[in-house]
């Protein structure tokens, strides 16, 4: 079921049961609708991306990848979309770039539900990222691209089903996000994993082994964790994850320890597309505002979805991204910016 092979040479399918997963809502999306549109076989007709180091950045550290191709076989993947926002150096969001997705398509083969394989695919890629020797006599730093090498992911899957009709699967850790424009309006398939949020907060200090020692602080203007990170979960961070053999505490659903609660489980949806679903845009957090983690101005779903409402038919979708990317930093956006933009019809 490659989709890398697919594009070009259309590989046989592998054999697998084919389950698809509950429709899911974002927490905090800006939700359309009461009653969930019928679902149509839906196809990306077109799409385009852009990504600019940000103002204050020495180099870019956001990666993408976007593979297209048109619906085959039943619970085969053909489209996938990613967007990879590196810190402490992009070494992290390269890995993730190139070798995310083969992790999914071989936990996708496991025949299990499309968001559990999404969760699972997730957390074996951060094991294989953490697994990376510390060097002689575990004397350097673990992690690929160093401890203190991480990055955001939000990516987005889609398969047909039996019937016939296309469902788009998401998965995020951090704050890079995913919006679909549904009937005009924004619909947020992503979930911020910051620790500004109680939950989050909740759910690190909940297995806090000693309460006196608050493991989120609130520094430099904003919470994070171990005073350090501004996000809750992430891929790689070696420093903030548990070395398995002194500190530590079971945290995530894989069982591996987290010395201040940063995991890489992500957040997950399964949408039965519709005919009223005309864009779907996969960015980095910077094409948004994000005064309070010290990203500065840039845009707001209702204003992307805006600006995507006036893009005639036909029109460049990579200079469409970069618009987008634009006006974020004409807005204030200091941070790098990169952006994915389908445009969605029936076939």
């Amino acid at each position: 079921m490659a989709l890398t092979q697919k594009l070009a040479t259309r590989a046989a399918p592998v054999s697998r049961r084919r389950c698809v997963a509950r429709a899911q809502p974002a927490k905090g999306a800006q939700a359309v609708a009461t009653d969930a549109p019928a679902p149509a076989r839906v196809v990306v007709v077109d799409s385009g991306s852009y990504s600019v180091k940000g103002t204050v950045r020495k180099i870019n550290e956001d990666r993408l990848d976007l593979k297209v191709a048109q619906p085959a076989t039943a619970g085969e993947p053909f489209v996938w979309a990613g967007v990879y926002d590196g810190h402490g150096g992009y070494a992290v969001a390269d890995w993730l770039q190139k070798k995310l997705f083969n992790v999914v398509e071989e936990e996708w083969k496991s025949g299990m539900k499309p968001e559990f394989c999404m969760t699972e695919a997730f957390l074996a890629a951060d094991r294989k990222l953490l697994s990376v020797g510390a060097g002689f006599m575990g004397m350097g730093e673990r992690g690929v691209g160093g401890s203190k090498c991480g990055a955001t992911a939000a990516t987005t899957l889609m398969f047909p089903t039996p019937e016939g009709h296309t469902t788009l699967v998401t998965a995020n850790v951090g704050d890079a996000r995913i919006v679909l424009v549904r009937n005009g309006e924004a619909v947020q398939l992503s979930e911020d994993h910051v620790p500004d949020r109680e939950e989050e907060r909740y759910r690190i200090e909940s297995a806090n082994p000693n309460p006196r020692l608050p493991l989120v602080r609130y520094q430099g203007g904003t919470w994070r964790v171990g005073g350090l990170l501004a996000l809750s979960r992430a891929f790689g961070d070696a420093y903030l994850k548990g070395s398995l053999q002194f500190e530590g505490r079971p945290q995530g659903s894989d069982g591996y320890s987290s010395g201040f609660g940063l995991i890489a489980e992500p957040y997950t949806t399964s949408t039965p597309l519709s005919a009223q679903d005309a864009w779907l845009v996969v960015s980095s957090d910077g094409l948004y505002a994000e005064e309070e983690r010290g990203g500065g101005g840039g845009l707001d779903n209702k204003g992307m979805v805006e600006m995507l409402g006036k893009v005639p038919p036909g029109a460049d979708l990579n200079k469409v991204a970069q618009s987008l990317a634009s006006a974020a930093v004409k807005l204030g956006s200091t941070d790098d910016v990169t952006v994915v933009v389908m445009r969605l019809g029936t076939a």
